[in-house]
C-alpha cells in the first residue's frame, strides 16, 4: 500500500544496491538508564518559575533522568553492554568492536572504551576481552550514529562470525537555572551490530550534510556546554532538510527509494525518527522534512487547499517580511490536517521513552528505536528512516527495513522499569549536579560504580554485587 502511511509491502532481502552481501544491522539493543529522576511539575517549575505546561506539553519533557554520585557516561555504557550481552547470550571472544559515541568524556586521551572494558572484565576475568578493539566517536549528538555507520562495514568485511557493538553513553548537563536546564539527561544505549540482524537491517545510503556552526559546544576544561538555544534549532533544521536531500537523491539514485509520478520520498517510508533533544523538536524536524518533501508530490495540492501557497521570495522587496511570512507559513503547515496526520502515524510514538528520561545526547534517536520497540509500533519489512543530527553541525539521514524476525526479540520491560525509579528533591538534585553529594542516594547494587579518582585523575571503578 502506498499513501501516506507509507508502503508496507517490501521485500526483506537484501538490495541488489547493497554493497553488502548479507544484510547487516541491528540485531538488538539494551538501554540503561539512572534510577534517579527529577519530575519537572511541582517544586522544579515553581522554583524556577516556569509555566510547567511549557515544560510538559511544550517542550515534552516530563521526567529527567539524573545520575547519582557513583554514575558517569562510562559505567553508564558498561551497564548497556552487560545487559545486552547477557540477552543476546554473547561472551566477549564473540565481540570484534566496540564503538563508543559520546560527548561525556571521562578524559581527554584515553578512550571511553578502554574504561567499559575494563568495568566488563571485573565480571569476564581479566584479560577477557583484550582481543578487541575500541574507538571512541566525538561529533556532538551524531558520533554514535557515525559510529553505527563505520562499524556496520567492518561487520560486513569481517569474514568470521564476530560481531560489533555500539554504544551511546551521555549525561546532558547545563547551569542550574539555564534555559537549557530543563533539557537534561543521562543514559546509555548499547547496539549490537550483526550479519542477518533480527531488528532492522541497514540499506547503507547516507545523505550528509555538515557546516561549521558556534550552535553548541564545549570548550575544552569545561564541565558543561554553550548552548545557542534559537540558533541551534535552525541549524538542527537545516541540516536536517540538507541531509534529506541528500538521502532522497542517493536513494533514488540507487533504486533503493523511486518514487513514481505525484508521489515523493517519504511516501515509502514507515517510521522516521530523529535526534531527540526535547521531544517537540521532533515536530518541528518532521514538519520541515515533510513540507520539504511534499513539494515534490500531488498531496502539495491538498495541503494549499488548507493552508494556501508557500511565499516566494520573488514576489517580495523586504527580505525580513519574506522570512516574517514563511515563518508563519511553517506554523500553519505544523497545524495542518495532513502534517498532523502524518506525525502522529510516522513520528510522535519515538518519543514516548524521551518524555520520561529526556535528552541523552548521542543515544536519544535510539531510544527512539527502542520506543517503538517496547510500543509494538514496528511491522516486518517497514522502512525506517533515521535523521541524526550533532551540533557544530552535522546531519547524517539513513534508512533501515525492520526484519521478518524483530518480534522475536524480547521486551525490555523499559517503561515498567521508568516507573521503579527513585524520585528526587530539588535540593537532591541541586548537590548531585554541583559534585557536592559525594555518598550515592541509592548504594550500587548489582553495577558498576566509579570507585576512585586517584591523586593522577585516573579514574577507579568497581562491579558492585
Amino acid at each position: 500500500m502506498t499513501g501516506i502511511f507509507g508502503n508496507s509491502s517490501r521485500s526483506n532481502s537484501v538490495s541488489d544496491h547493497s554493497p553488502f552481501k548479507q544484510a547487516v544491522g541491528i540485531d538488538d539493543l539494551a538501554v540503561y538508564i539512572p534510577q534517579l529522576y527529577l519530575p519537572l511539575e511541582g517544586e522544579f517549575s515553581r522554583r524556577r518559575e516556569i509555566d510547567p505546561g511549557k515544560l510538559t506539553r511544550g517542550i515534552g519533557i516530563e521526567r529527567m533522568a539524573i545520575p547519582d554520585a557513583h554514575e558517569d557516561a562510562a559505567t553508564m555504557a558498561a551497564m548497556s553492554l552487560l545487559e545486552l550481552m547477557r540477552r543476546c547470550d554473547l561472551l566477549p571472544e564473540d565481540i570484534g568492536k566496540i564503538h563508543v559515541g559520546t560527548e561525556s568524556a571521562v578524559d581527554e586521551a584515553k578512550a571511553i572504551g578502554t574504561y567499559v572494558i575494563g568495568m566488563l572484565e571485573k565480571v569476564y576475568g581479566p584479560g577477557s576481552f583484550q582481543h578487541c578493539s575500541t574507538v571512541e566517536f566525538k561529533s556532538a549528538c551524531i558520533g554514535t550514529t557515525l559510529a553505527l555507520e563505520s562499524i556496520s562495514y567492518w561487520v560486513a568485511a569481517d569474514e568470521g562470525e564476530r560481531v560489533g557493538v555500539v554504544i551511546a553513553s551521555d549525561v546532558a548537563k547545563y547551569p542550574l537555572g539555564s534555559s537549557a536546564e530543563y533539557t537534561q539527561g543521562a543514559g546509555s544505549v548499547s547496539l549490537l551490530v550483526k550479519k542477518n540482524p533480527r531488528i532492522a537491517a541497514l540499506e547503507q545510503i547516507y545523505g550528509c550534510f555538515t557546516r561549521d556552526e558556534n550552535d553548541f559546544f564545549r570548550p575544552t576544561g569545561c564541565t558543561m556546554a554553550t548552548v545557542n538555544g534559537k540558533h541551534s534549532n535552525q541549524c538542527y533544521l537545516d541540516a536536517m532538510q540538507g541531509a534529506f536531500a541528500s538521502f532522497a537523491t542517493k536513494a533514488a539514485g540507487k533504486g533503493i527509494i523511486s518514487p513514481k509520478n505525484g508521489e515523493c520520498t517519504t511516501d515509502s517510508i514507515d517510521h522516521l525518527l530523529f535526534h531527540i533533544p526535547y521531544p517537540r523538536m521532533i515536530e518541528y524536524a518532521s514538519a520541515a522534512i515533510f513540507r520539504q518533501d511534499w513539494k515534490n508530490s500531488s498531496r502539495w495540492s491538498d495541503v494549499e487547499a488548507e493552508i494556501g501557497p508557500e511565499p516566494e521570495a520573488g514576489n517580495y522587496d523586504d527580505l525580513e517580511r519574506y522570512r516574517l511570512d514563511l515563518a508563519r507559513y511553517a506554523r500553519s503547515f505544523a497545524r495542518s490536517r495532513q502534517f498532523l496526520q502524518a506525525y502522529n502515524a510516522r513520528v510522535i510514538d519515538s518519543a514516548a521513552l524521551s518524555r520520561s528520561i529526556g535528552n541523552i545526547y548521542t543515544g536519544s534517536i535510539y531510544l527512539g528505536l527502542a520506543s517503538l520497540l517496547e510500543l509494538q509500533k514496528l511491522r516486518a519489512h517497514e522502512r525506517l528512516c533515521f535523521g541524526a543530527y550533532g551540533s557544530g553541525c552535522s546531519a547524517l539521514v539513513f534508512s533501515a527495513r525492520v526484519s521478518s524476525e524483530f518480534s522475536s526479540v524480547p521486551s525490555r520491560g523499559l517503561f515498567e522499569r521508568l516507573e521503579k525509579r527513585r524520585e528526587i528533591s530539588l535540593e537532591e538534585y541541586e548537590l548531585l549536579h554541583e559534585g557536592v553529594i559525594k555518598e550515592s542516594l541509592i548504594q550500587p547494587s548489582g553495577e558498576f560504580a566509579l570507585a576512585q579518582i586517584d591523586h593522577q585523575g585516573y579514574r577507579h571503578y568497581e562491579y558492585v554485587t
